[in-house]
């Protein structure tokens, strides 16, 4: 009775999944219920071969026993014959190369099954498969072989599905089906061997629990605050997509003004508010997942059958965004930007979709906008410069220009600000006011920022560096650098390597609003403060800056915006204000840089007005090392002579 046992610890076990599987999981995807299909397939199987056994191993099976016992072997055969065909059906869902696929496809794979199928509903009539003789012993028939050769086709189905599409899934999910699909195949083997140890049913639950606690088990790919999947759903299931051919619409809604409703409705009647619309959007179209990428965006990824359903869902969901949403007593209208894109046909890159979602605009425009075809370029455009600069990091393709800084009071170069520079094989050159609001978004900009240190530190320590007399190296350092903690570890520990003091260098930061006052970044600058750091501040005249700011924080240098210089040129209000800054500024006992000076007219304005420290044009644009060495040893050298 040891296998009467074993088997029913097996229904046991599968029935336990079955029940813990329904009330734990909603059932959105072919993939899940090929899943549950699996399971009540081992629980059928399992209970059919334990009413066989247990007839055959105890009684004698004469008359209605005999058909019970017949009828529930025929069960057992039919139910276990479709499990491998299921395995290798759930693998093609699982990894994404069964999605979409012509029925003729599935007509043909299913096949070997359904010839099965009618081998063994047809044996009571030809005993091919099995039979029992006259002691009711248990046969085999001539053509169970064919039953092994089904279930061998289809394991090697399953083998070349997960080979062939091992890239569309992450390295857990591949592990989890070898292991799980290895651990099956050992049951198998073992029963083959010992057919008195009923545990091939038994391996094929345990691996079908094993499935159900890593593949199935969706907690850590759901947004709590929706209950819609994540973000790494979203880049998984582009990942799925994409490597296995599929075509799919990405429909990228955008509540630009949601944060407002934030600061008016609690957490609570936020997060209901926002599960309502999830809510809303999955109940759009049968084939449509949600996701919510971001905290102000939900994102659906359709398997069209052709456009028109994609427009169809643009236009209900538009429609459905331009009418109030209903909350308690709240009238609550949100603004939406809906992007549309088509993929692979427009989108190709899984960065790019990530953009295409993440990308939110600051501006709350009244209404909704869909963005569709071109108007998605600019998408793309940030994406793509996103991956140069990783690419550059990689690769170590940036550079870094030098760009003198004139004593004016002295009459010679004193020091230089670092500019960094980048050009891409593909995009070009890629200007800076360009990429470095991309790289604080992504979070690049620390490591750009220690890129830019550890090459300035490098510059340094030159003998041909030090021979030109310069003071310090202006350092731009963003604010978002100043926000991760261990900024000023990194910088201490390239100072130490290369031999470089904090006198050497001058940090350069530009405020930038709320965050330029913040308790972390003033903690932040004192800390640095205290380890010898001096400070610049940029773009002074623009944006944030007033003069409280400025002298709390002792800045060593405020460098004046060039746009009042060069408004200066055409306007006397413009030449009236950079002349009382500067002088007010000086009279404070900091020095000005006045950066952008690139004519005769506008040198003697700022100099006049008491601007001590010169930089633009007039004297040299932003140079590579080599044109920066050569640039300073003929300046020195002509300043020698003018003596």
């Amino acid at each position: 009775m040891v296998d009467v046992a074993i088997l029913s610890c097996t229904f046991i076990l599968s029935f336990s999944c079955i029940v813990y599987f329904l009330s734990n999981k909603q059932l959105q995807k072919v993939q899940s219920y090929l899943f549950l299909a699996i399971m009540i397939n081992v629980s059928v199987s399992a209970v059919a071969d334990i009413v066989s056994n247990y007839i055959e191993n105890s009684l004698v099976a004469t008359g209605a026993l005999f058909r019970w016992q017949y009828a529930t072997q025929i069960i057992f055969f039919v139910a276990h014959t479709t499990l491998a065909p299921l395995y290798a059906l759930y693998v093609m869902m699982v990894n994404g190369s069964g999605l979409n696929r012509k029925n003729s496809f599935f007509y043909l794979i299913l096949s070997p099954l359904v010839i099965s199928e009618l081998l063994l509903i047809t044996n009571p009539l030809t005993n091919w498969m099995f039979y029992y003789d006259k002691h009711a012993d248990f046969v085999r028939g001539p053509y169970e072989f064919v039953l092994y050769i089904t279930a061998g086709l289809y394991l090697f189905i399953s083998i070349y599905f997960m080979v062939r599409y091992r890239k569309a899934v992450s390295r857990e999910t591949n592990i989890a089906l070898w292991y799980f699909f290895s651990f099956t195949i050992i049951g198998i083997i073992v029963q083959m061997l010992n057919s008195e140890l009923k545990v091939e049913l038994f391996a094929e639950s345990v691996s079908m629990l094993g499935v159900m606690l890593t593949i199935e088990n969706e907690d850590a790919l759901i947004d709590s605050g929706s209950l819609v999947y994540n973000r790494s759903a979203f880049t998984n299931e582009n990942v799925r997509l994409l490597c296995t051919g599929q075509h799919y619409a990405v429909i990228s809604v955008n509540m630009t003004n949601l944060r407002f409703y934030t600061r008016i409705l609690d957490y609570n009647a936020m997060r209901d508010v926002v599960r309502m619309i999830a809510a809303w959007l999955r109940g759009c179209n049968k084939n449509a997942r949600v996701y919510r990428n971001a905290t102000n965006n939900m994102t659906i990824i359709l398997l069209y059958k052709n456009e028109k359903e994609v427009d169809a869902l643009v236009s209900t969901i538009a429609d459905r965004f331009r009418d109030t949403w209903t909350y308690g007593r709240s009238e609550i209208e949100l603004n939406a930007e809906i992007r549309v894109a088509f993929v692979p046909e427009e989108f190709k890159d899984v960065n790019l979709l990530t953009e295409l979602t993440e990308s939110n605009s600051d501006i709350e425009t009244p209404g909704v906008r869909v963005f569709r075809g071109d108007e998605l370029d600019s998408f793309k455009r940030k994406a793509q410069v996103e991956e140069a600069l990783k690419k550059a990091l990689e690769e170590d393709t940036f550079q870094v220009y030098y760009q003198p800084i004139w004593n004016a009071e002295k009459n010679r170069m004193e020091s230089a600000e670092a500019l960094i520079r980048l050009t891409d094989e593909e995009l070009g050159f890629i200007s800076p006011e360009e990429f470095i609001p991309i790289a604080e978004q992504s979070g690049l900009i620390t490591e750009i920022g220690l890129y830019v240190f550890e090459k300035v530190c490098q510059f340094i320590t030159k003998e041909r560096t030090k021979a030109l007399g310069l003071k310090y190296i202006e350092v731009n350092l963003s604010i978002f650098q100043l926000l991760v903690g261990n900024t000023l570890e990194h910088f201490l520990e390239i100072m130490k390597r290369y031999g470089v003091t904090s006198d050497q260098i001058n940090l350069e930061i530009t405020e930038t609003g709320s965050l330029a006052t913040s308790n972390t970044m003033i903690s932040a600058i004192n800390e640095m403060q205290e380890w010898g750091f001096k400070f610049s501040l940029d773009d002074y005249g623009t944006g944030y800056s007033n003069l409280s700011y400025i002298m709390s924080m002792d800045f060593l240098n405020i460098k004046s915006d060039k746009g009042l210089l060069w408004d200066a040129d055409t306007r006397e209000s413009s030449s009236i204000m950079l002349t009382d800054t500067i002088k007010t500024i000086r009279r404070l006992g900091m020095n000005v840089i006045q950066e952008g000076v690139e004519t005769k007219e506008q040198l003697d304005l700022v100099v006049g007005a008491g601007a001590n420290l010169i930089q633009g044009y007039y004297f040299s644009k932003p140079l590579p090392e080599e044109a920066f060495y050569d640039y300073m040893v003929d300046f020195i050298k002509n300043s020698i002579l003018n003596r």
